[in-house]
């Protein structure tokens, strides 16, 4: 006696719910704890003797029953799926349970023992995080949305500030084919062979218009961002179109310099247009005062040997040592970065500029751009000239390694012709 009172005060004081059913006995309860009372809301003197269906209803018997079949059929302990038991006030519980086949030596009875974990509360904390989640993911989706559109507005004022120089590029073709249109009107003769070389300049002509105004289209479409891979030159190649006319304007002379079989970067092209629009236009209001105004656009292959620590978590989530990386800088010679603004170039609607000359968004926008196709943007002044280096690192899918030592491609950009 003093034994069974020392085991019945033992699981009586368990933080578990331990309950027990004699199989032969119709699975009646022989063993019902007090942490069972709690959960179940049912007192030992009445579960003790009754079976599952004269506690529950018809369906969460059927269930217990099912289950403490299939445990005897196995012979071994069965993790029981998550359980629910609504109790006598309507009140919910969740149950983490475990059931076992066990042989009474003494009775010979053969029992099946539950021993059950109250997670009612642990259920509700992961359901609140569940819905909080979504409410993130909702919340984020909204964001990127909304960067979306600050990007599509920095765009349109990009394109604002770029009309002019669109329309006096498309001028001149359109000239080109007026004076074509006026020689052949005079008449054709057949001998005359200048009419080959009217029709291809004319044809030239229309390719070169047709080019700027499908660019400005394609630069001004607003769609989600949709990477492919794509050669930086000739992305660098379709900005300088777009804004030729302003840089013959300020006198700007462009020097591209790309290592030869750069890797192939994953852009989306009309987004990444508007990065290097913006950064090139800010290079040459930069380079306002300057005597003579160049502008330099490099691009090379190397590897991340070592992302330093102090360069920030951010960065770290972005690169690791030993990726394969493009780098593309665009270097002027203009007035520099002041110290007192290099901490708040990115911020939004910090600007330098006179009223009416930018809204301050570009940069952050920019900066934006580049971490949405996983890269990295920084600005800093040259170490021993006049001006500043705006640098771009933009990662690749291509093998890891040291990079070779390559011959660089250089191109002179003629901007001194209208």
């Amino acid at each position: 006696m003093e034994e069974h009172s020392i085991v019945e005060s033992v699981l009586d004081n368990l933080p578990v719910a331990v309950f027990a059913k004699d199989v032969a006995g119709d699975f009646r309860f022989v063993l019902w704890n007090k942490k069972q009372e709690e959960v179940t809301t049912l007192p030992a003197a009445k579960a003790l003797g009754s079976n599952d269906y004269d506690l529950f209803s018809q369906e969460s018997a059927d269930y217990f029953r099912s289950v403490d079949k299939a445990v005897i059929r196995r012979g071994k302990l069965m993790k029981v799926p998550e359980e629910i038991i609504e109790t006598k006030n309507g009140r919910e519980v969740h149950l983490r349970t475990v059931k076992i086949p066990v042989h009474d030596k003494e009775t010979g009875r053969l029992l099946v023992v539950g021993i059950s974990e109250d997670i009612t509360e642990q259920f509700k904390s992961r359901e609140q995080l569940e819905q909080l989640n979504l409410h993130l993911v909702a919340t984020n989706k909204e964001l990127q949305e909304t960067q979306m559109q600050l990007i599509q507005a920095e765009k349109l004022e990009s394109i604002g500030r770029l009309a002019a120089g669109v329309a006096h590029e498309v001028k001149n073709p359109l000239a080109l084919l007026l004076l074509g249109v006026d020689y052949l009107s005079q008449g054709i003769d057949p001998d005359d062979e200048n009419v080959a070389t009217i029709l291809d300049q004319m044809r030239g002509a229309v390719d070169r218009a047709d080019r700027i105004v499908r660019g400005l289209v394609d630069f001004s479409s607003q769609r989600a961002l949709s990477r492919e891979a794509t050669e930086l030159r000739r992305v660098i190649d379709e900005v300088l179109i777009l804004i030729k006319h302003e840089l013959t304007l300020s006198n700007t002379r462009v020097t591209v310099k790309i290592d030869k079989d750069l890797p192939l970067v994953f852009l989306d092209m009309s987004k990444f247009e508007q990065v290097l629009i913006n950064l090139i236009i800010n290079a040459v209001h930069a380079m306002a005062g300057s005597d003579s105004r160049h502008l330099e656009i490099l691009a090379r292959a190397d590897s991340l040997e070592d992302v330093a620590k102090n360069e920030g978590a951010r960065s770290r989530e972005v690169f690791r040592s030993g990726d394969r990386v493009v780098i593309l800088e665009i270097i002027d010679n203009g007035c520099g970065i002041a110290p007192s603004d290099a901490g708040r170039l990115f911020d939004p609607f910090f600007t330098t500029k006179a009223t009416g000359l930018g809204t301050g968004l570009g940069l952050s926008v920019a900066r934006r751009i580049v971490e949405l196709h996983g890269g990295e943007l920084t600005l800093r002044n040259r170490t021993r000239e006049r001006g500043a280096i705006a640098r771009l690192v933009l990662p690749t899918k291509l093998g890891t390694g040291k990079v070779r030592t390559t011959t660089r491609e250089a191109k002179e950009i003629d901007t001194s012709s209208g």
